[in-house]
C-alpha cells in the first residue's frame, strides 16, 4: 500500500513539526496535510503503514496505536522515553502534560484539541485527557532515533 500525495506532504510535516519540538517543549500542530491512519475509519493496516513511513522518514521507531480510555471520558499516559504525538482523530478533549521531570524544569502544560490537531508531548512528561464520549485518538510514539 502506497500513500498518496497528500499522506506523503503530512509525513513531511509530522517531520518538519518534530524537528522544530524535538529538544524542546510540548507544541501543537495543525496538519494541512492528512494521511489515511488519521481517519475515524482507519484500520490496523493504514495504521502499521503510517508507523514505517513515519519511521522511514526520521530513521527512529516509530509506533502508531489507537488510544484507549482509562475510564469513560478519561486517558493517561506516561512519562516515558519516548516522544509522542498524540492525534486527535475525532471529536475533541482538554489535554493537560505534567510538570517535566529531568535537569530542565518544565510548567504544566494545557490545550484543548479538536479533530486534526496533534500534540507532541516530549519525553519525560505524563499525560492526561479529558474526552468527549466519541472522541477518538491515536498515539505516535518516536521510540527511538537512529
Amino acid at each position: 500500500m502506497q500513500t498518496s500525495d497528500n499522506g506523503a506532504r503530512h509525513l513531511e510535516e509530522l517531520a518538519l513539526f518534530l524537528s522544530v519540538h524535538w529538544d524542546r517543549g510540548p507544541g501543537i500542530l495543525w496538519p494541512d496535510q492528512d494521511h489515511p491512519a488519521c481517519r475515524a475509519n482507519a484500520t490496523e493496516v493504514d495504521l502499521a503503514v503510517l508507523g514505517a513511513e513515519l519511521s522511514a522518514v526520521l530513521g527512529a521507531v516509530v509506533r502508531v496505536t489507537r488510544g484507549v480510555p482509562d475510564a469513560p471520558g478519561q486517558v493517561r499516559g506516561g512519562p516515558d522515553s519516548a516522544r509522542t504525538l498524540v492525534r486527535q482523530v475525532s471529536r475533541g478533549g482538554g489535554w493537560t502534560l505534567g510538570p517535566g521531570t529531568g535537569s530542565v524544569p518544565a510548567e504544566p502544560f494545557h490545550c484543548r484539541l479538536r479533530a486534526g490537531e496533534l500534540l507532541y508531548v516530549p519525553p519525560g512528561r505524563a499525560w492526561t485527557a479529558e474526552l468527549s464520549a466519541a472522541a477518538r485518538y491515536l498515539l505516535i510514539r518516536v521510540e527511538s532515533a537512529g
